[in-house]
């Protein structure tokens, strides 16, 4: 009935116009062909007025057969293929077996070029007849109308025309994209089969170019989508823009009218973006971000303002060319042939070039002069350079070059300029490429590499995105077993302070890190603010809160989609690949949340992790899910444990009640009587003035370690007094002054000359606290009951407590000793389970990490118990962690001492956006940064003090790690020049071991005392940085060459090991591309790692190599790229490693351009121990350069090599 209707309605709307009736005329004639329609329905047998279309078209409806069924498709009359796919959400997906009869709608298509035709399925309507059988037929009932429709034995053929359909891109699978229409069911668009132009992403609005089938039982004729041929974007806008933002996966454009565009890495081919950059760009709408750019390109003159600006590349050829001196003039023609490959660097060819006067008159040569390095590759046979000769018109004369490659690898250009009479000159440029074969490693790194980690890589994006679908699921969660029993009474338990919703929406919403940080700098986080005693609660919580929440984010790359268990024992294990070297740490106490989403159970089951292997954890679940479980799959998420943030939580609160906000704000010294009247005399003794009745008596005090320093014994005393507590006394210790040593000296100290000293030591990581606790059982001063190393489950399940200090160590309950027996377990190996306050309280010294001593705040001590608290690499730690032991001092008799270098590397967190507000700083960085009190004061204190206040800080200035020419180098550009060597003559050894490296790298021997005695060296490798799909991470072939040589040179004599030896590079890539090297070679190779693995070691040779390249763009590199490199901190702990010999295998044209760089390449080449590509002079290329700028570029960039920092693993997850 209806489509008789449309039927009238379009003949009365068609009629011409001179013949059109009256309304009223119409309405009557159509009522009555309705009435005479009524009338033919009522009578039997009466055949259908509208008949199908019976003329053969590429579009038909029919019926037929399933002959065959698989896994993912069935076939219909063992012709028409269908992929399971089509009715995975259609009722006939129930129905798929052999024999079933189905009414299908396909469409028959021929290739315009090969003329095969094929015909697609496009839709299964129904399923013909009850062909299924058993159980009730209820359900059939209700699928009647759908199953049994009226006319189904013929083919009905339909014609399709194209047509525009407007929608969004919502999911992407594989090579399908699946777009959202108002036609009905999302489309399937196969990328590779559809001409588009543009890669649609997620929430793309787009139109698609469709052959649609003719319906005439819809109003507007159209029926399904029979074949998408085209999609492009709805709306397309070309405009210019600044860049404003750039992030490791994009950035932001700002137009002129004031509207942003976010932009992506990967669309931006050979351009690497600076912030400033005037570009052109394209975008398209999204649903998500409002605009997208699928193109940008820098503006033409922004290129010709950057080169402009740019210096003078001498490496360079292009200049050459402009220059006349690299033309050949007046009739003379230089020939030969300048690129030179050689397979090593042990390899030498020889090239002829030859010198032509095609002019017509005679010319005369006066000299060559060629390469003025005594390392250079390039060496003239004949004839000598000096000789003089004539050519006349039409003569011709040969030179005869050796070019070797010198023991080094990578590119490298040397020149060779003719004179001649008349004062003209003409020059060419040998282009030498050595261990050119080595790129090949590229290939095998990509390969080494393809199964590990990288492969699971999530980008930023989805884990955000999976972080909310996992807190939007819904379910009810079975908890697991925990490592202890849940303890029922604790005298002081830790509140949840749980992460405010409001966090977690800007994170997980918002669609750019520009927008998340605007938002988190305007009211009410205002985290941009400087910190001050009224807003400190509130910025550190939100830090810890941001911080809590980009680890939740970052953990999702650990995650599971479909995965099984494997009972083992009473426990449930779980195969996760290299989990034992992840990052973030999957750490015993962590838990998994294990569901299955594809089927009705809604419960999300708990399992905590008890054991963790390389590439296994084990986990227990509730006792049921352990009874029940038959090998079934599930998604599994991994959950850390929240201890840590709860902590500092707790301690922020805490230091309010106990020592108040001010005091981490100090602005006068309150003068207090010296705990010990002690002070140094000339010698160096330490006397302590005691008075009497009758009068005042002086004795000395032993020094437990006779061999310390002035500097070291200043600040022992310096602390022993205490003059300025509680303020928190500094001792300021550069890379090898002995602060170990000091902490030591300063227990022992405190323990034999306080009697009321309860003393806290803690460090920031399980090593640092471990090697405190070697040196007191090894020094043989306080007796194992003086000292306690409390350690945290996950050390004992992970049996990382080293065995000789095992009898040493004791986990902590932090039960109320009211509500248990208090017992403790001793094993046999001598570790103490299930130590209380009362065992704790009997020591004089408690060691433990800042966040494993946290624990102490569950239980009920004294208010001045603890009286010492000792904090080790405070600079490593974030104030927040720092404040854990502060707080559990009484502000009346506390003494603090930060012990540490802020100058080195500090705290590396996950929310990276936070280190602009200096979420990363420590406690101690922040008081000798921004205190007046803690600042230099060199008019008011003595430099023998280093301009420091005494009762505030300490510097311990006596290097007692490197010789005086490595001591100089981070001296002189981070210390100012106060540091002095203890050393201050270099002994035979160690001019032995220069001797040999000056000898590798083809350096020849230096009558100068000074040189032989130099133990930096700076080798120019021209080399080739670069990246493999799997990975953001860099690598550099001829630099990997280059350090293998050496490490192997090294070897060769037998005097030198691996344990001499220590290789830094900040890249991973590059780490695995050196240790291939050593592993074909077999070799055995020395300790390779990040400079975040060598801080706080020492090696006698450094070897760093610094991977990045890039002399095309070194503009851009110097503003982005080189950030990671040009962060002062990491250039000041690796180079401070080595103890005699500092090698650096680096760019020279790209580190000059940089200002620490380049002082240090200046100074090899002043001290004549430089080597390998040529290099004008430093001063030259180095321009000025936007330190602030470059920090913060670094601090945008950090994030993208958080997989190359391997971090101590946290203690204390409670």
């Amino acid at each position: 009935m209806f489509r008789l209707t449309a039927w009238f309605i379009r003949k009365a709307l068609d009629r011409p116009s001179n013949e059109q009736l009256s309304l009223s005329e119409n309405i009557r004639l159509c009522e009555e062909k309705l009435q005479r329609d009524d009338d033919h329905d009522s009578k039997p047998k009466q055949e259908e007025i509208v008949k199908p279309i019976i003329e053969p078209t590429d579009c038909f409806q029919t019926t037929g057969t399933i002959t065959e069924v698989k896994a993912d498709y069935f076939i219909i009359d063992g012709i028409y293929f269908v992929p399971k796919s089509l009715v995975k959400n259609n009722e006939a997906g129930k129905h798929v077996e052999e024999n079933t009869k189905l009414q299908f709608l396909a469409n028959r298509k021929t290739d315009p070029v090969s003329g095969e035709t094929s015909t697609k399925v496009v839709k299964i309507i129904s399923v013909l007849g009850n062909l299924w059988s058993g159980g009730d037929t209820a359900a059939a009932a209700e699928e009647e109308d759908w199953t049994n429709p009226t006319d189904t034995a013929k083919t009905t053929y339909y014609q399709s025309n194209r047509r525009r359909e407007p929608g969004t891109v919502i999911g992407i699978e594989n090579d399908v994209l699946i777009v959202e229409t108002d036609a009905g069911d999302p489309i399937s668009v196969n990328i590779d089969k559809t001409s588009m132009s543009f890669v649609p992403v997620m929430g793309d609005y787009v139109t698609l170019d469709c052959v649609v089938q003719m319906d005439g039982t819809f109003v507007d004729f159209k029926g399904e989508v029979l074949e998408v041929v085209g999609i492009e974007p709805s709306r397309t806008v070309s405009d210019i823009g600044t860049i404003v933002a750039i992030e490791e996966e994009g950035g932001e454009i700002r137009t002129a009218s004031n509207s942003t565009v976010l932009y992506q890495m990967a669309i931006l081919n050979d351009y690497r973006p600076n912030k400033g950059d005037r570009v052109e760009f394209q975008a398209v709408e999204n649903k998500h971000v409002r605009m997208r750019c699928i193109k940008v390109t820098l503006l033409a003159t922004a290129v010709i303002k950057t080169l402009a600006n740019s210096p003078a590349q001498t490496n360079g050829t292009d200049s050459r060319q402009k220059d006349t001196l690299w033309q050949d003039k007046h009739g003379i023609r230089i020939a030969g042939d300048f690129d030179v490959t050689l397979k090593n660097g042990e390899d030498v060819e020889c090239r002829k070039v030859t010198i032509r006067n095609d002019s017509d008159r005679q010319q005369k040569i006066l000299k060559m002069l060629g390469p003025k390095s005594e390392c250079s590759q390039v060496r003239l046979k004949s004839p000598p350079a000096y000789t003089q000769m004539f050519l006349f018109p039409g003569e011709s004369i040969e030179y005869e070059f050796e070019i070797s490659g010198g023991g080094l690898f990578g590119r490298n250009e040397e020149s060779c300029i003719w004179c001649f009479g008349g004062s003209f000159r003409i020059g060419r440029v040998f282009r030498i490429t050595v261990g050119n074969a080595a790129d090949t490693n590229q290939s095998v790194v990509m390969k080494a590499t393809g199964g590990g980690m990288h492969n699971g890589r999530m980008s930023y994006c989805k884990k955000q995105l999976a972080l909310l679908n996992m807190r939007r699921a819904p379910g009810t969660v079975l908890a697991g077993r925990g490592i202890t029993n849940r303890m029922n009474f604790i005298a002081h338990p830790l509140p949840m302070y749980n992460v405010p919703s409001d966090l977690y929406d800007i994170l997980l919403t918002l669609p750019s890190r520009a927008e998340i940080k605007n938002t988190l700098e305007r009211p009410p986080y205002c985290l941009n603010e400087k910190l001050t005693p009224m807003n400190y609660s509130r910025i550190m919580k939100n830090f810890i809160y941001l911080e809590e929440i980009s680890l939740q984010i970052e953990f999702r790359k650990h995650d599971i989609e479909r995965t099984h268990f494997t009972p083992e024992e009473s426990f449930l294990a779980l195969d996760v690949p290299n989990i034992a070297e992840a990052r973030p740490s999957i750490m015993v106490g962590d838990s998994v949340r294990a569901t299955a989403p594809w089927t009705k159970d809604t419960t999300i089951y708990q399992g905590v992790i008890h054991r963790v292997l390389h590439s296994r954890v084990f986990l227990k679940f509730d006792q049921a899910f352990h009874s029940q479980y038959n090998g079934e799959c599930y998604a599994v998420q991994f959950v850390f444990g929240r201890g840590t943030f709860r902590k500092q939580h707790h301690a922020i609160k805490r230091i309010q009640q106990t020592l108040g906000y001010e005091y981490l704000f100090p602005v006068q010294i309150k003068h207090q009587q010296p705990v010990l009247n002690v002070r140094l005399n000339a010698r160096n003794d330490m006397l302590l003035e005691e008075k009497t009745a009758d009068a005042a008596k002086v004795r000395m005090l032993p020094w437990y370690n006779e061999a310390l320093n002035r500097y070291q014994r200043q600040a022992v005393v310096n602390v022993l007094r205490g003059e300025a507590r509680p303020m928190p006394h500094v001792i300021f210790g550069p890379p090898g002054t002995g602060k170990t040593v000091t902490i030591i000296e300063l227990i022992h100290q405190l323990v034999a000359n306080v009697p009321s000293a309860r003393v806290i030591v803690v460090t920031p990581s399980n090593s640092a606290a471990y090697l405190i606790t070697e040196r007191l059982a090894r020094g043989g001063i306080l007796q194992p009951g003086d000292f306690i190393r409390l350690v945290a489950m996950s050390q004992v399940e992970r049996e990382a407590v080293p065995e000789h200090l095992v009898q040493y160590c004791a986990t902590v309950d932090v039960a109320d000793e009211r509500n248990t027996l208090g017992d403790v377990l001793v094993t046999e190996s001598g570790l103490r389970m299930k130590f209380q306050a009362k065992h704790i309280g009997r020591h004089r010294v408690t060691i433990s990490t800042c966040l494993g001593i946290g624990s102490l705040m569950m239980m009920s001590f004294d208010p001045n118990h603890f009286t010492h608290v000792i904090i080790d690499e405070a600079g490593q730690a974030i104030e927040p962690e720092t404040l854990i032991p502060i707080c559990q001092v009484s502000r009346r008799d506390g003494t603090v001492v930060l012990v540490g270098d802020p100058k080195q590397l500090c705290h590396s967190v996950q929310f990276s956006e936070g280190e602009e507000w200096k979420s990363n700083i420590s406690l101690m960085e922040r008081l000798l940064v921004n205190q007046k009190l803690y600042a230099v004061d060199r008019a008011r204190f003595a430099d023998d003090t280093a301009g420091y206040d005494p009762r505030l800080v300490t510097m311990l200035r006596i290097n007692y790690r490197s010789i005086p020419s490595v001591l100089s180098l981070y001296n002189d550009l981070f210390y100012e020049s106060s540091l002095e060597p203890y050393q201050p003559v270099v002994t035979e050894p160690d001019v032995e071991l220069i001797a040999a490296i000056r000898d590798i790298l083809r350096l020849p021997p230096s009558d100068n005392e000074e040189s032989a005695r130099n133990g930096f060296f700076f080798c120019g490798i021209n080399g080739t940085n670069k990246q493999s799909p799997e990975s953001p991470s860099w690598f550099n072939p001829a630099e990997a060459c280059m350090v293998h040589k050496i490490v192997e040179r090294l070897y060769r004599g037998g005097r030198y090991g691996p344990n001499d030896i220590g290789i830094i590079t900040p890249y991973v890539m590059q780490v695995r591309s050196i240790r291939r090297i050593f592993d074909a070679a077999s070799l055995e190779s020395p300790k390779i790692g990040s400079v975040e693995e060598f801080q706080g070691q020492e090696r006698k040779v450094i070897i760093m190599s610094v991977v990045r390249s890039s002399r095309h763009h070194l503009t851009r590199d110097a503003s982005t790229r080189l950030g990671f490199i040009s962060a002062p901190k990491r250039i000041n702990v690796a180079i401070s490693r080595a103890k005699v010999a500092l090698v650096v295998v680096g760019n020279p044209h790209l580190l000059a351009t940089d200002g620490i760089w380049g002082s240090l390449l200046q100074s090899a080449m002043d001290r004549d121990s430089y080597c390998g590509c040529t290099i004008a002079s430093v001063s030259k290329r180095q321009k000025s350069v936007d330190r602030p700028n470059m920090i913060r570029a670094h601090n945008l960039l950090q994030r993208q090599y958080d997989d190359d920092e391997e971090e101590e693993d946290e203690d204390g997850q409670y």
